[in-house]
């Protein structure tokens, strides 16, 4: 009887082909976790500008009138009024520039996040609704409804009493 040193090619193929099967698992589950760190990611900037809307809105209350019932990036952007230290600016006028830093804030070349945002502003008798909603990838279709979930896009809304 001799003594076997060594592996044969049965036994190194079933290895091999156990791993791969390993690590394909590892790079199906490292693709899932990018694309919910893109959501996670969209999601926070949501918020974020949802809040930074609510804080200037309670600064001035022009804005309202000035963003309308829906706000998108295909909306048309303002004259930038050019308020300095010897002119001061009305509240229209500083509307104006707040929507203006918000479209701005918005568009993909200033770093947002958002793919095709759109923004709904609803007044109640008790207070502010603003919906925010956008494309979770950037290749999609076109929306149908704008500041609502539907295939392919993620939104909600936040309510604030008494602004």
């Amino acid at each position: 009887m001799r003594l076997q040193h060594g592996f044969s090619l049965v036994e190194v193929l079933v290895t091999l082909l156990i791993l791969k099967i390993g690590l394909l698992g590892v790079l199906a589950a490292q693709t899932l976790s990018l694309r919910q760190l893109h959501d996670a990611v969209q999601r926070t900037q949501a918020v974020a500008v949802t809040n930074s809307i609510f804080s200037e809105l309670q600064a001035n209350r022009q804005l309202a009138a000035s963003i309308g019932a829906q706000l998108n990036l295909h909306a048309e952007l303002p004259a930038d009024p050019v308020c300095n230290a010897p002119l001061s600016c009305n509240a229209a006028q500083m509307a104006t520039a707040q929507l203006y830093n918000m479209l701005a804030y918005l568009q993909p070349s200033a770093g947002s996040r958002l793919h095709d945002p759109a923004l709904c502003l609803q007044q109640h008798a008790s207070g502010l609704s603003v919906s925010i909603s956008w494309q979770q990838r950037a290749a999609l279709p076109e929306r149908a409804q704008p500041c609502q979930a539907s295939a392919g896009r993620s939104a909600f809304a936040v309510q604030g009493g008494g602004w």
